[in-house]
Formats: structure tokens, C-alpha cells, sequence
């Protein structure tokens, strides 16, 4: 373990066991990477598996996530020895330990006596005194061995390494030398001679440990790149709001401004048309006014001679102002002034609700993956077979697998069994079940479940072909995913969600039908039929595509690949549809160019290019892979 001379000793929580709140004691952590004393964690089981009367599993104190114990099924006393020791906790306890002068020599203490340490063997991973050291290397198997001072690491003079040996986890005491990226395992140099003979890819480990930095400091990179493509996004989100609510309220005091300028004017328009037509007939008025007092004075003051000739004179004008008065008072109106809104304008609240509506959109496009394997296009490559299982036995309907580490492990509904291969397509074991099995699937790297026609579950341990314990069931259920723990069961037009220790029931869900297998990433991200030739991919209870095709014929297994890309098994098509990770069609995999009739279930091999598919009809499985 490498340290570079720039970094402090800023790591006391991550030596810090949870519980007891103390340095670790014999480090111990779990499948979620949860670490814990080794006192701690089986004085946590022990009482865990009293309180809650299961003999299969206990929940991490931290997460709260699921650990099956199916090799010690029933004797929660050998749980906490049989998880895997955190070897990374306890070399950072050593170099605490050094970087506190509290380092004493493993040699001397060894022989019940103390004395400080004063260097660090990196091979032997053990810390010696003088004298110590003086005899270390004066041996011959340990002559050569790298090493340091306690003081040179106390102080981070310079980059040191105080462990340098990794080992097999299958051959005890074989040092971890080469990396499979066929298999995407490390290896001692005997399962490279032994297993990993005919394999392409295999590098050093060291190169390996380098490619998977790199790719992990691209993928911090890409984080952080994300992230401030991000928070200009918002930035930019954020401004155009302003500038949508701005030019909005621009808008407005422009059509504002409009429409009083048009009040105004016809507003001034109708007051000189009405204005006109009141001096119009105060004029007319004024002519009647003035032939009344004219008249008045000649009856009193006139002759009879004058009043004649007067009115005369009046009912000669009399015709021409009568004219004069109809002709003004029929072209006279009366005025009055509406406004006659637009719609939106006038319900804006109601018809502008919102500006827009912002949503957060995944790809998987511009992160890179984490992990060392083949250079695959997965979309274009070119598919090979290059190995054939014949299941043993003649006819086998719903033919299900998975991979396990370098292994396949099937079950064969006719014979009710569960057949172990290995790499080679060998037969090595099998396993005798009470009821005809649907479907597979793993657990954890030793341990698979298997779904019965009678609703029963099988727990099973995979590494010694055993039956580890039963779950009964009350729903219907053919194919199933596991997914932290619980099993999301399909058949036929349902879902069901189960807890996979108790069988009880904890969600349902219905589809349009042909839905027999099923593949989740998490309890509410899943892809399943939902037709005879339909798929959809539902996330947080909200479909997010649906793919219909006419040449997608009972849609059964469902798979992705290591990019994201989405296999469906057309069973009646006999084809294989890939789309990709948003539900558009890449490519159409013809069943018959692999050799396989009618498919049912595909399945890849984690991070890895490999595939298998089984046939319906007649049980064989061809594994394939994209180069």
C-alpha cells in the first residue's frame, strides 16, 4: 500500500469500528463493504438472529442490507469468523501504528518480548527491531526481501509501500501476480496455469492495478467535469428564466401601452363626433328659438299684414329645417366603449401555470467505465460462439443459467435438477430438487436462488451443490430477479414483490401480459414484457419507454450488456432484439445464426463481453461473445 509523502494521516474514522466505537479488532466487513471488530460483528448477530428467529441471514448494523449466510445456514455462532478479513483496514492499522512510534517487533513479540520496531519487511508484511531485521536478512528465502524504515514511513519522506503482496483467495499462500480480462479475475500463477491457460487477455497485475487507476481517476474527472457542466447548466437555467419573466413583463407593458393608446384615441374620436352633433342641434335650436320670438313680436307689436308675411317667410324655411333636423338626428348614435379580452391574457394565472418545466436527464454516454475488459462495440461487433452446452438429458423446456465466477450453473425443469459446468462446458455436479425449477438467479458469489412451478423457493449453495433451506411463496411466479433482498416475481400478467427470507408479500403490480422473466437493476428500475410483442422499462413506478414490434414475437429473457444496451429473447420470433439503453432497436440478432432455435433466456457475464442463450426446444445453451 502506497502512500505519497504529501498526505496526512487523516484516516482514524476509517479504523474506527461502528460499534464499539474503538481501532478495529480483527477486521471483518460485508458484502456492502460495512466493516466491524470480529467480536463486534458476532455479538451484533447473535442477537440480531435472536430477536428476529431467522438461522439465513442478518441485516448490516449500518445499511440495513440484507447478508445471507448460506454456507452456515442455521449456526449464526460461525458467521462472524467466516467473513472475508478487510486486508486494506488492517495494513492502515499497521502504518497508524508506525506513524505513532507504537510499531513493536512482530519477531520479538512472537517470543513474548517488547521492543520497539525500527524497519517494515513490504514482502513479509511484519515489523522488526535491529537485531531482528540483522536475522532477516541473513536467511536466504528473505535475503532479497524490500526493507524500509518505521521512520522513513512515520514521516512520509517519500512514496512507500508497506504491503506489496496480495493473495489467492482459491490456493493459500500463492501471491496474486496476473489479471484474466477474459474473466475479469486476478490470478496466482497456479489458476493462470491451471484455469486460465487458453485465455487471450491476461497482464500483469500491476498493469492491471495501473489501467484500473486510470480509468478511475477519468471517471473522478468525468465526475467533476459533470458536475461543473452541471452548475453552469443551472446557471444557464436559472438566467433564462429571468429573461423569459423579463421579456414576459416587457410584453406586457408594451400590449399596456398599446391598448390605452387606442382607448385614448378612440376615446378623442367619439368626443369631437359627439361634441359636433351637440352643436349641431344647439344650432338648430338656436333657429327655432330665434323664428318663435319673431313670431311673438309681430302678433303683439305687428300688423296683421306683417304676421302673414312672417309666417309666410317661417313655413317656407319650415320643410328645409324639418330636412335639416331628420337628416342630423338619423345619422346620430349612441357610443359606448368595451373591451374585448383575449382569453389567455385575461386567465393568464390559470393558462400560464408555469414557465416550463425543468427535468434532470441520464445518459450513459460520456462516463467511462470502471472496469478492465475486452474493447468492445457492443452495437456493431461481430458475434462469435465459441463454446456449446448440451445440457445432459434429451428435450428440456425453460432452460434458465447464470454465470458464477468461472462457472455456469442451469436448471433442467425435466430432471427438477440444477447442473453445474465449468469454463470448459464440462459437467461437474448437480443437484436433485423436489420441484421442476423455472428460473435462477445469484444471490451472492456462492449462493443462487431457484423458482418452482409449485410457488417454492430454493435456496441453494452453488460452490458444493447443496440445498441451503426452502421459502414458500403464495404467488404466482415462472422468472424472478433478486435485488437487495427481495425477489420481484413475473408471470403472466403480474409482479410481485416478495421479501426473499420470509416469502411476504410487499408490492404487486399488473402488465398486459406475456410478462415470464424479468430484469431489474433495483426494485423500481426494471424491464419486462408487457404484450406478446411489446417490452417496457418502468422506473419509480413511470414508464420510460416502451418498445412494439411486429418481428418481436412472446418476449421472454431479458439482459444487459456491460454499455447499457438491452437483449430481448423474441421466443415465437426466434430472434434476439437489441436496443439501447433508452428503448431504440441497435440491431436484430437472428436465433439460427447462433444456433439456437427458439430462445428463452440470455445471460451476460459481468463486466465482461460473453453471453450465453438457451434454446426451449431443445436445451442447449450457446455461449457466445462480441468482438
Amino acid at each position: 500500500m502506497a502512500i505519497a509523502p504529501d498526505q496526512t494521516d487523516t484516516f482514524d474514522d476509517l479504523l474506527t469500528c461502528t460499534i464499539c466505537l474503538e481501532t478495529f479488532t480483527g477486521p471483518k466487513y460485508l458484502p456492502c463493504l460495512h466493516t466491524f471488530c470480529t467480536a463486534c460483528i458476532n455479538t451484533y448477530i447473535l442477537s440480531t438472529a435472536g430477536k428476529e428467529k431467522t438461522k439465513t441471514s442478518f441485516k448490516c448494523p449500518i445499511c440495513r442490507r440484507n447478508v445471507l449466510m448460506a454456507e452456515s445456514t442455521g449456526n449464526p455462532e460461525t458467521w462472524a469468523e467466516k467473513l472475508p478479513g478487510n486486508h486494506f483496514v488492517a495494513s492502515m492499522m499497521d502504518r497508524q501504528a508506525i506513524r505513532r512510534s507504537e510499531k513493536l517487533c512482530d519477531s520479538c513479540k512472537a517470543n513474548n518480548e517488547s521492543k520497539n520496531a525500527s524497519s517494515w519487511c513490504v514482502v513479509c508484511e511484519e515489523a522488526f527491531c535491529g537485531s531482528c531485521e540483522k536475522y532477516h536478512k541473513s536467511f536466504k528465502m528473505s535475503a532479497k526481501h524490500p526493507i524500509v524504515l518505521l521512520n522513513d514511513i512515520a514521516t512520509n519522506k517519500e512514496p512507500v509501500s508497506i504491503s506489496s503482496l496480495i493473495y489467492c483467495e482459491e490456493h493459500q499462500g500463492e501471491v496474486i501476480k496476473a489479471y484474466c480480462i477474459d474473466h475479469s479475475k486476478p490470478l496466482c500463477t497456479l489458476c493462470a496455469t491451471l484455469s486460465h491457460r487458453k485465455c487471450e487477455d491476461v497482464i500483469t497485475i500491476e498493469k492491471a492495478a495501473s489501467e484500473t487507476s486510470k480509468q478511475l481517476s477519468d471517471l473522478l474527472q468525468s465526475r467533476k467535469d459533470l458536475t461543473t457542466d452541471f452548475e453552469k447548466e443551472t446557471e444557464a437555467i436559472l438566467t433564462k428564466v429571468s429573461t423569459i419573466k423579463d421579456n414576459i413583463i416587457k410584453h406586457l407593458n408594451k400590449i399596456e401601452n398599446q391598448i390605452k393608446d387606442e382607448i385614448k384615441s378612440l376615446k378623442k374620436e367619439a368626443g369631437l363626433k359627439l361634441s359636433e352633433q351637440s352643436q349641431e342641434l344647439e344650432n338648430l335650436k338656436s333657429t327655432i328659438d330665434n323664428w318663435t320670438t319673431i313670431f311673438d313680436t309681430c302678433l303683439q307689436h305687428g300688423s296683421e299684414v306683417q304676421c302673414l308675411l312672417e309666417l309666410n317667410r317661417i313655413n317656407e324655411n319650415k320643410v328645409k329645417f324639418v330636412d335639416a333636423i331628420n337628416e342630423g338626428t338619423s345619422e346620430m348614435k349612441n357610443v359606448s366603449m368595451l373591451l374585448e379580452t383575449n382569453d389567455i391574457a385575461e386567465k393568464f394565472p390559470e393558462r400560464v401555470a408555469v414557465i416550463g418545466v425543468v427535468k434532470l436527464v441520464e445518459t450513459n454516454k460520456s462516463c467511462p467505465k470502471l472496469f478492465l475488459c475486452k474493447n468492445v462495440n457492443f452495437r456493431t461487433g461481430e458475434i462469435n460462439v465459441i463454446k456449446v452446452i448440451e445440457l445432459t438429458g434429451s428435450s428440456l423446456t425453460y432452460p434458465s443459467g447464470i454465470f458464477m465466477k468461472d462457472e455456469y450453473v442451469f436448471t433442467h425443469r425435466n430432471f427438477s435438477k440444477v447442473l453445474k459446468y465449468n469454463n470448459n462446458g464440462d459437467f461437474l455436479a448437480e443437484l436433485k430438487l423436489p420441484i421442476p425449477p423455472n428460473d435462477i438467479d445469484q444471490m451472492n458469489d456462492t449462493t443462487a436462488a431457484v423458482s418452482s412451478g409449485s410457488y417454492t423457493f430454493y435456496i441453494i449453495n452453488t460452490h458444493d451443490m447443496t440445498l441451503c433451506r426452502k421459502i414458500n411463496n403464495t404467488c404466482a411466479v415462472h422468472g424472478f430477479c433478486y435485488v437487495s433482498g427481495e425477489f420481484i416475481l413475473a408471470c403472466g400478467k403480474s409482479l410481485t414483490w416478495i421479501n426473499s427470507s420470509t416469502g411476504v408479500k410487499n408490492e404487486q403490480a399488473t402488465t398486459n401480459g406475456d410478462t415470464y422473466l424479468i430484469y431489474a437493476q433495483d426494485r423500481n428500475n426494471y424491464i419486462c414484457a408487457d404484450g406478446t410483442n411489446t417490452v417496457s422499462k418502468v422506473v419509480n413506478h413511470t414508464k420510460v419507454f416502451t418498445y412494439k414490434s411486429d418481428i418481436l414475437l412472446k418476449p421472454r429473457g431479458i439482459d444487459k450488456d456491460c454499455d447499457g444496451n438491452v437483449y430481448i429473447c423474441g421466443y415465437a420470433s426466434a430472434n434476439i432484439h437489441v436496443l439501447s439503453h433508452d428503448g431504440r432497436l441497435v440491431r436484430i440478432i437472428q436465433a439460427k445464426s447462433i444456433g439456437i432455435e427458439s430462445p428463452w433466456v440470455v445471460r451476460f457475464k459481468k463486466n465482461s463481453n460473453q453471453f450465453f442463450v438457451t434454446c426451449f426446444t431443445t436445451g442447449k445453451v450457446v455461449v457466445c461473445e462480441i468482438v
